[in-house]
């Protein structure tokens, strides 16, 4: 029986690390301002830096959408394990991946740069939305 306990012990404690760093990561990520979105894109390790960031700039040149939908938009060459770990704690499955934020939470995601430019232009399917 104290085994058993011991590990229940256990199990809680490193659940609630888990939630209290997820916690914190959300807080650095989401959005600070209410109806724009922070977006995170992760890029594949097939794609150069260069050719990554290029495709956004040509899928996002219309400066309404920086403008009014974006609060921020972070490209990160690797999936960053210090001092989170994303992979884990944003169930990073596949990439490239492009994850959008509100000011609570992930609201979609998706490794199609051009479902991204739907979702944030407000057309087409959200298949890919949080729930």
């Amino acid at each position: 029986m104290r085994k058993l306990f011991i590990f229940m012990f256990g199990v809680f404690v490193l659940l609630a690390g888990c939630s209290s760093e997820k916690a914190k990561l959300m807080d650095e990520i989401t959005s600070g301002v209410e109806g724009r979105y922070s977006v995170l894109a992760f890029k594949s390790e097939k794609d150069s830096v260069e050719t990554f960031q290029n495709a956004i700039n040509e899928m996002f040149s219309d400066p309404e959408v920086w403008e009014t939908r974006l609060y921020s938009f972070n490209v990160l060459k690797s999936v960053p394990d210090q001092p989170y770990d994303y992979k884990k704690l944003l169930n990073i499955e596949e990439l490239p991946q492009f994850i959008v934020l509100d000011t609570k939470a992930i609201v979609f995601r998706t490794p199609h740069i051009e479902e991204l430019e739907r979702f944030l232009l407000g057309e087409g399917d959200h298949s890919s939305q949080e729930h």
